[in-house]
């Protein structure tokens, strides 16, 4: 299927995607076909109509919605327009926090429910970078710190950053600073760019399990300069899990470290390490995520060993008065005197050549053929190479032009 024909499904209405599961799980009743009544809703549609369809329904909408369902759907046909139209009755920060910034947190909790997928997510970020790059020239000068400001880094050793380009990409449209200093960053110039840049918050990122080891040691590296209660610190990855940040982690490093599972717990963390830090009234950080352990599973394990030393334990009828054979003796012997008929006919002959190194790949069909013909006598010749150790034995491919099969092997 063509990506372009993919469509998320919250841009469908609730009776096309209940028909949609039915048929998936079939769900037929009598009188219901959920295949007739799926091809009846869809009767027509073409990419063009159901185009045609979205634009109408978002003209249909009040300035501020359709602004709003712009960015949802990643719509960018129209757009400055309605943002022209917008500009002539609200301020450009105005229309940024309360319309465009309600239409990203509409993509985080479609993302996060599973309704969205990440092509769609970037679609509609890309159209409100366009949106705020449209705004920025009609927005008042000031001195005001703006939102905050996060240092972004993949650690040393590390090149994956798709990941950390999309947090970037989801804090800097909700108006955060983001200082991205790209990949294989070294803990100094993490901390040199918090320094000159003065960040509120530090995020490290990195896919290979390395990067957690090297996470560690630079939240070490912040505690040994004392400058981990200026920095609370945004930790993202595959390798890394919840209990790992916010168990392990926390417990050595002096300051907070928080971990984001995507983006949009990103964007979430943000907002509340630069609540708490300025002292907004009700703003507070999310609760540590304990390790699930389960409950009294020490405490089982001691009882089950108590018990099994207890009068009224009941034993399995397992018989437990099997005689047990003594071995004839214990540890190695050295046997000598063996003749070379009673073993030679158990020699595997390929890995005894193989393992000499005296063949390093198979031999040919017709050799093969000569060999098996000829086992009789090859026997006692190969055992009688593998005692010497002045003889080697080699392959040797038979000629092309030969009119009898010869002999598998050479001996020098």
């Amino acid at each position: 299927m063509h990506a372009s024909k993919i469509l998320p499904i919250a841009r469908f209405d609730e009776e096309q995607v209940t028909t949609a599961l039915d048929l998936i799980y079939d769900r037929r009743a009598e009188g219901y076909d959920p295949l007739q009544k799926l091809m009846a809703l869809f009767e027509g549609a073409t990419t063009k109509s159901l185009k045609a369809g979205r634009a109408e329904e978002l003209a249909a909408l009040p300035l501020d919605e359709r602004l709003k369902r712009r960015i949802i759907d990643g719509e960018k046909n129209g757009l400055e327009a309605d943002l022209a139209s917008a500009l002539e009755t609200r301020p450009a920060l105005d229309i940024v926090n309360e319309t465009l910034l309600d239409g990203m947190k509409v993509v985080g909790e479609l993302f996060g429910s599973g309704q969205m997928q990440l092509p769609f997510v970037l679609q509609s970020a890309e159209v409100m970078k366009t949106a705020v790059a449209y705004l920025e020239p009609h927005m008042e000068k000031s001195d005001a710190e703006g939102k905050g400001t996060i240092v972004l880094a993949t650690v040393r050793g590390d090149v994956h950053d798709i990941g950390k380009n999309l947090v970037d990409i989801i804090l800097s449209n909700n108006g955060y600073n983001v200082v991205n200093l790209g990949i294989k960053q070294p803990v100094s110039a993490i901390l040199e760019a918090a320094e000159e840049h003065r960040a509120d918050v530090i995020g490290m990122s990195g896919l290979l399990v390395k990067s957690t080891v090297i996470m560690k040691e630079n939240l070490q590296e912040l505690n040994q300069r004392k400058m981990a209660a200026d920095y609370p610190v945004i930790l993202g990855g595959a390798a890394l899990t919840r209990a790992y940040v916010e168990q392990d982690l926390h417990e050595i490093y002096e300051g907070e470290v928080r971990y984001a599972r995507d983006a949009f717990e990103g964007l979430r963390l943000m907002d509340a390490l630069i609540g708490v830090k300025r002292g907004v009234p009700g703003a507070k950080l999310p609760e540590l995520k304990q390790r699930r352990v389960r409950a009294g599973a020490a405490v089982e394990v001691e009882e089950a060993a108590g018990a099994a030393g207890s009068e009224g334990h009941v034993r399995s009828d397992v018989a437990v008065d099997n005689p047990i054979p003594k071995a004839p003796f214990r540890g190695t012997r050295v046997i000598k005197g063996i003749q070379l008929k009673e073993y030679a006919s158990w020699l595997d002959e390929g890995a005894l050549f193989r393992a000499s190194g005296a063949s390093s790949r198979p031999a040919p069909a017709t050799a093969r053929r000569t060999r098996t013909s000829s086992r009789p006598r090859a026997a006692p010749a190969c055992a009688a190479s593998w005692t010497s150790s002045r003889r080697t034995t080699s392959w040797r491919r038979p000629s092309s032009t030969a009119t009898s099969p010869a002999s598998p092997r050479t001996t020098t």
